[in-house]
């Protein structure tokens, strides 16, 4: 998925208040009422600006909403913005891939998320989305009704990896649930996609609810991840057997804590 499909432009550009702010002092008059009069309009513009920004940075801090949002609807994206949002950034490496965890939501008893898949640095791999085929054009997320137009010299997984000389690697991440006081997991009814990038990376989004009915709304949230990667030969054969087993698999738990309180329940 490109990712200017999913960008949109928010304004105004909170880096840009400093800037307008002085350029607005510049221009006071030098008499005491014009410039207390001025002064006062200038504060106001500014306050108004700041506010504006601090909702523009509230759009764009869930890159789990935006995912959400392309794949299920604006509706969507907009409900879970007004939800517990916990950003994280926190990564983990597992073979060649490394893994990570973008934020994750709180949101009516369910708890949402998004992350990213890429090749680790140096690691002569191409990357593959599980219900990708090897000889579907590299970087194109074909699978979910959106309109694309694919150019007739785009290469395949399998050309790409050729021309590089390179390993294709299947990635995958899907949630496990959160873990409870006692360490046990908590979740039901878990869903998963993974989106292929222009970039060669993976976006992997997941959601859940809680195994007895919804998962309790709390300061924080240990997350348990279940990641896993194999190679894939350009046959499109898995190489998970021995004697050509090359699945690795690991268990991936993120404390994450909502630094934005939402309407959340």
């Amino acid at each position: 998925m490109k990712q200017e499909l999913w960008q949109r432009a928010y304004a105004p550009d909170p880096a840009a208040l400093e800037t307008c702010v002085k350029r607005a002092l510049a221009r006071l008059d030098t008499g005491r009422a014009a410039r207390t009069h001025t002064l006062r309009t200038v504060l106001l513009a500014a306050l108004l600006l700041s506010l504006l920004g601090g909702i523009a940075l509230a759009a764009l801090e869930s890159r789990t909403a935006q995912l959400a949002g392309w794949l299920a609807g604006q509706d969507r994206e907009e409900a879970l913005l007004t939800g517990d949002i916990a950003l994280s950034g926190s990564s983990t490496r597992l073979g060649d891939v490394v893994y990570t965890l973008d934020d994750v939501i709180y949101k009516d008893g369910m708890v949402y998320g998004s992350g990213t898949m890429q090749a680790a640095e140096g690691a002569n791999i191409v990357l593959m989305a599980e219900d990708t085929g090897v000889h579907e054009p590299a970087g194109y997320p074909l699978h979910y009704g959106k309109e694309y137009t694919v150019p007739d010299d785009a290469p395949s997984y399998a050309e790409l990896a050729e021309a590089r000389g390179a390993r294709i690697i299947l990635a995958k991440c899907v949630a496990d649930g959160v873990l409870d006081a006692q360490g046990a997991l908590d979740a039901s009814e878990i869903g998963y996609d993974q989106v292929p990038q222009p970039d060669g990376s993976i976006r992997f989004y997941f959601e859940f609810a809680g195994a007895q009915g919804g998962i309790d709304r709390a300061q924080s949230y240990d997350v348990q991840l279940s990641l896993a990667n194999w190679e894939v030969t350009p046959e499109g054969k898995w190489l998970r057997e021995e004697p050509e087993n090359t699945w690795l698999q690991k268990e991936w738990v993120v404390t994450v804590t909502p630094e934005a309180k939402g309407e959340a329940e």
